[in-house]
């Protein structure tokens, strides 16, 4: 009872104050159903904008009531004063009552993940079968990132089903719905329905939040925000948060976190004011220039490719300013954290490219040389076919382009139906392989490509252990990188027989390049995505959620079983192979 007591303010927090930003959010849109009364919504938007901050008085009390001391209360709880202020200040006015109160709504949702002192976790657990129950509940961190991305996109899903994210009458439904929703999470770009036409300026951001979302991962944005917010990370998110950044120390967590909330923002914010400017040459209007121009930032940056226009890039295709842009985000996007941080310190901190980590040369070389044979393979390979009709400068400038878009990233600038199929088939490896680990990119990762070829040359050369850079790369690692490759191979085999299966109509390279598109989250398409029947749908969705977790992730996570006491090893068995 005490603890229902003590979740009473956030409850009320989440009722009445969540009504009134619901309300005014669908008044700012001009989307406020026809069947409801304006007076009375304008009635109830006058009177939520003064019971707001009588709301959050209550909380503020009750966080006070709660706290150790007036130290503890400012320490755990200055966000909530630092809004309630400001509400006093400006009772009634609506503008302020919606800004405020949905910023410490998120920080009250956010609180519920603190982890509680000890003493008063023990006395709430005990005698509650409830508590019992849950704490009975242990996830990995594999399967806690297969439940954050489900629960992201099903809520995705509902609010895309909202007839405030369609145009006109008609909402979604809800396995177009699930599919917009997966994708966008997953960072892919395949889409049943036109984001440009289609979709409301709501249903456009609730995509590009997602977009965000799945590009950090949930994770790490749920951290991110927590620090941003002076909330504390519970023992076991900081165990998982130091599983998937791979850092050994909580010192090196924090840090990480920070640096891809720092990195994330400034080439989101550098991208989107230089796509603005390029926008507005093309005869936008600020406005929409602007909105444009950092919703393909963040879009090219997390890899998605999704575009609000009908036909990607193609109108676009020989504009430098938004090529030039576009491809570095999506280099930058594609490299991961961990090698934008260390190349930082090679700009600013005068760092040796000796010194760089292992890790950053392999993914550095690895993605430079697929760029360039990609870049090199589409010039030669559609000179005299799809970039028959543009100018030399304008050829080079298409093929670097679509090379680096097969780091996972989706657009294109020229239409894929008008190329060679040899073309198209050497771009599916290309996709296949994807970005690098850490980064928004999907694919099994360039690292994992390094890893076999290495493997693969010492196993030619008669080497007893496989070596990169100078560097020994561990047998567990060689044994990841070949399960990883393996899986993935089996997974995209396996649905593309589903999808033939299911999509009769469909010919076969058509069909093969939607497949591996979605397992890399890629995102390019030959056209057969809106056409998919349902099953069809269902099939991708599924594809590209296990593209985006990562194959081996996914199994690990379904095949999570305890430790057995008094393991033991077994002998050595000869067993002949070639």
């Amino acid at each position: 009872m005490s603890l229902l007591l003590q979740k009473i303010p956030f409850l009320l927090e989440l009722l009445v104050n969540g009504i009134f930003i619901l309300l005014s959010s669908l008044k700012s849109i001009d989307k406020v159903p026809k069947s409801w009364d304006s007076s009375l919504v304008e009635q109830a938007l006058t009177m939520g904008a003064m019971v707001v901050p009588v709301v959050l008085g209550i909380v503020v009390v009750a966080n006070f009531l709660s706290s150790k001391d007036l130290e503890d209360f400012i320490r755990r709880h200055i966000f909530s004063i630092t809004v309630f202020v400001p509400l006093l200040l400006t009772w009634g006015d609506q503008e302020f009552a919606f800004w405020l109160s949905s910023a410490h709504l998120l920080s009250s949702i956010l609180s519920l993940y603190d982890d509680p002192e000890e003493g008063k976790e023990k006395k709430q657990l005990v005698g509650s079968p409830t508590a019992q129950l849950f704490r009975g509940i242990k996830l990995s961190p594999a399967q806690m990132v297969i439940v954050s991305f489900s629960g992201v996109i099903l809520l995705g899903t509902f609010l895309l089903m909202l007839p405030v994210s369609a145009k006109g009458d008609t909402s979604l439904g809800f396995i177009d719905a699930l599919f917009m929703a997966t994708s966008a999470t997953c960072v892919t770009g395949l889409a049943t329905k036109s984001l440009a036409t289609e979709f409301s300026l709501f249903g456009q951001i609730v995509i590009l939040i997602l977009i965000q979302i799945g590009g950090l991962s949930i994770m790490t944005l749920y951290s991110s925000m927590a620090i941003l917010l002076g909330k504390n990370m519970g023992m076991k998110d900081r165990v998982i948060m130091q599983d998937l950044l791979d850092v050994n120390s909580l010192e090196d967590l924090f840090n990480m976190i920070v640096d891809i909330v720092k990195y994330t923002f400034f080439i989101e914010l550098w991208g989107g004011i230089v796509l603005t400017i390029a926008f507005t040459f093309e005869g936008f209007e600020f406005g929409s220039a602007l909105y444009y121009g950092f919703f393909h930032s963040i879009s090219a940056f997390c890899n998605a490719g999704f575009s609000l226009f009908d036909t990607s890039l193609e109108t676009y295709g020989t504009n430098p300013l938004i090529n030039i842009t576009i491809m570095v985000l999506i280099t930058l996007g594609g490299l991961g954290f961990i090698v934008l941080k260390d190349v930082k310190e090679v700009v600013t901190a005068g760092k040796s490219l000796k010194r760089l980590g292992a890790h950053t040369k392999i993914v550095i070389v690895t993605s430079g040389l697929l760029t360039f044979i990609g870049a090199v393979f589409i010039f030669f390979g559609e000179f005299l076919n799809a970039l028959d009709s543009y100018t030399l400068w304008e050829k080079l400038q298409i093929s670097l382009f679509q090379s680096v878009t097969l780091r996972t990233a989706g657009f294109n600038s020229i239409p894929l139906t008008s190329m060679h199929t040899y073309t198209l088939y050497m771009m599916t490896l290309f996709m296949f392989i994807g970005g690098s680990p850490g980064s928004t990119a999907g694919g099994v990762k360039t690292t994992t490509l390094a890893i076999l070829i290495q493997s693969i040359k010492a196993t030619l050369k008669g080497d007893k252990g496989v070596t990169a850079f100078n560097r020994t790369i561990s047998g567990p690692i060689v044994v990841r990188a070949t399960a990883l490759m393996f899986i993935s191979i089996l997974i995209t085999s396996f649905f593309i027989l589903v999808l033939m299966r299911l999509e009769p109509n469909q010919n076969f390279l058509a069909i093969f390049f939607e497949v591996i598109s979605a397992s890399g989250t890629v995102g390019l398409s030959l056209g057969i995505t809106p056409f998919l029947t349902t099953m069809g749908k269902v099939a991708v969705s599924a594809l590209m959620f296990s593209g985006r977790i990562g194959p081996l992730t996914l199994i690990l996570a379904i095949g999570q079983r305890q430790k057995s006491i008094g393991k033991f090893d077994y002998p050595d068995g000869r067993i002949m192979i070639g």
